[in-house]
């Protein structure tokens, strides 16, 4: 790992949160190669922050921004993280469907 990249972690809620969402999509939706391309897609953008974790925009609820939350969306899906700097972590906290109430979830 490059001297200046920063750790992936997810919480156990959002690793939940992209079990469900593959679930669904797979299950309810029955489009697996969908599912599969979604996946890949955050995937690839939860990575970037790796390198770049100041490069999304802060949320827009008050609450959460003053507490650090960012954001970034795939799709229909919000990936929330936090960036700590001490320990060099991206830290994934939900990864929710657009449409949802997410002020409430986190």
């Amino acid at each position: 790992m490059p001297i200046n990249e920063y750790k992936i972690k997810f919480t156990p809620v959002a690793q939940e949160d992209l079990d469900q969402i593959y679930e669904y999509i797979v299950n309810k939706l029955f489009a697996e190669n969908t599912a599969n391309d979604l996946m890949g897609k955050i995937e690839t953008e939860i990575m970037r922050l790796k390198q770049f974790p100041f490069s999304c925009s802060h949320v827009l609820d008050e609450a959460l921004k003053t507490r650090g939350y960012r954001r970034f969306i795939v799709d229909n899906y919000i990936v929330f993280y936090l960036v700590n700097e001490t320990e060099k972590q991206v830290i994934i906290m939900r990864i929710l469907y657009g449409a949802r109430d997410y002020e409430n979830l986190m």
